[in-house]
């Protein structure tokens, strides 16, 4: 955690462990390329993101500053969703198992008293995704219901979020960042204490979110719409996969290749050339049928 991701470890290096950690780890060390396909789908969601939302670029000076951004941007979510009873990319932390981590919710709806996660996912074929590229993104759904769920029962509070950052209640944004708010007629509350309570505060007069989960796909030059895949929260595979990805970070283990099954996925790798999985298949930790 303190090599790759001192801020917090993000909910899509979480949900990329299932598809190759070798891959991830390759990401952290070199760098990743952006692909034509990264940035469509990147594009595609700020255009969603843009259909609720005027999105007005600021620039954080310090980690009190990005904290405090991120917990505004969950506080003007919040209170779309309770009004217009729909937000997109609403900030969330939280933690998994031993892991701090954050993200963004793409979707939430709020409808005949339940909450209702989507998220959608383009794509540059008119198919739908393999079985493991489902089980990715169905982990990362998974995530964001359980770090948002933890919230809203007290299992993490504000105070958790301020320890991790080693913050306290006098803990305040800078006079710069307060100055851009105010030039684009907006405010923030300065104390990252009183924001963060009150950010937590709002998620707990939510539901939790619907243990019915969906995932939309739709090409990406089309926008039309592919097909949905519809799952049920499974609290045993949540926690197994969980327990899974920690060990990693915990550096209980090194990153584990693709098994012989899944050695496809090496085919559109950007980092095959360094991979040793490339010329051998590592039979590390047979036992575990995590990843084939």
């Amino acid at each position: 955690m303190q090599k790759y991701r001192p801020h917090g470890i993000a909910v899509t290096d979480l949900s990329a462990q299932l598809w190759c950690e070798k891959q991830l780890e390759f990401s952290f060390e070199k760098g990743r390329v952006k692909t034509k396909e990264m940035q469509k789908g990147k594009e595609r969601h700020t255009d969603l993101h843009e259909e609720i939302y005027v999105i007005i670029k600021v620039e954080p000076r310090t980690i009190e500053d990005f904290i405090a951004v991120r917990l505004n941007n969950c506080l003007v979510g919040l209170t779309t969703l309770l009004k217009g009873k729909m937000t997109r990319e609403l900030p969330i932390y939280g933690k998994v198992n031993s892991l701090f981590v954050l993200g963004s919710i793409d979707e939430l709806v709020l409808k005949n008293g339940k909450l209702l996660m989507l998220d959608t996912k383009t794509r540059g074929s008119n198919n739908m995704p393999s079985e493991s590229q489902k089980r990715v993104t169905r982990f990362q759904l998974m995530l964001y219901k359980h770090l948002f769920d933890s919230i809203k029962d007290g299992k993490f509070n504000h105070n958790d979020l301020l320890a991790f950052y080693n913050l306290n209640e006098k803990s305040t944004i800078t006079k710069d960042i307060q100055k851009q708010f105010l030039e684009m007629g907006d405010n923030i509350e300065p104390n990252i204490n009183r924001l963060s309570q009150k950010v937590f505060s709002m998620i707990k007069g939510f539901p939790e979110i619907s243990d019915n989960l969906q995932i939309r796909y739709e090409s990406q030059i089309t926008k039309k719409l592919i097909g949905s895949d519809e799952f049920q929260f499974n609290a045993e595979l949540f926690k197994r996969d969980c327990d899974f990805v920690e060990e990693f970070w915990l550096e209980k283990r090194k990153a584990i290749p693709v098994g012989e099954s899944n050695k496809w996925k090496c085919n559109y790798c950007e980092f095959k050339t360094f991979c040793s999985n490339n010329t051998k298949t590592l039979n590390l930790f047979s036992n575990k049928q995590i990843l084939s």
